[in-house]
């Protein structure tokens, strides 16, 4: 609301600035008010005779009038762009880590089941040679560790890619 300063009375107590007045409101009404610290530096900047804007507040205790400046308030703006940049950056390395991981641990399932698979499936073809002497339990083993042993290949050893 609007008010008008007709008089103004600045003070100091404790060390701390403040000031009494009386203001006519825009609706007529007289008020006996203090203006406090919120006021900062325009507290210095008050004058009689001074229109200014402000929030009128009526303590309930005593029921003395205080008014409080109308603040410009700023809309809170976003982080800046180098924290983001910065964010985004770690972000990205932690997704990387994580991809990285997930794809190793891919490949090592992919690894364990088809050479499980494989080394049954050779040593049960083999288990029905009567001339082998191994148990099937030995037939797995030993064809589970030949699979993994030569997994990693080079492509260009074996046509048509020589």
């Amino acid at each position: 609301m609007r008010y008008h300063i007709n008089t103004l009375e600045q003070k100091e107590y404790e060390g701390r600035k403040y000031a009494k007045a009386e203001v006519l409101a825009l609706d007529g009404t007289e008020l006996e008010v203090s203006f406090g610290d919120k006021w900062g530096e325009k507290l210095a900047t008050l004058a009689v005779g001074q229109d200014i804007e402000a929030n009128a507040w009526q303590n309930p205790k005593n029921s003395k009038w205080s008014l409080y400046p109308i603040e410009d308030r700023k809309p809170r703006s976003g982080a800046g762009g180098a924290y983001k940049e910065k964010v985004i950056g770690e972000a990205m390395q932690r997704k990387e880590v994580s991809i990285g991981k997930f794809q190793d641990n891919k490949e090592w399932s992919i690894m364990t089941a088809s050479s499980m698979n494989k080394a049954i499936d050779l040593a049960i073809a083999e288990y029905r040679d009567e001339t082998i002497l191994d148990t099937l339990e030995q037939g797995i083993k030993k064809w589970r560790d030949f699979i993994i042993t030569n997994w990693e290949i080079d492509p260009k050893d074996y046509p048509p890619f020589k």
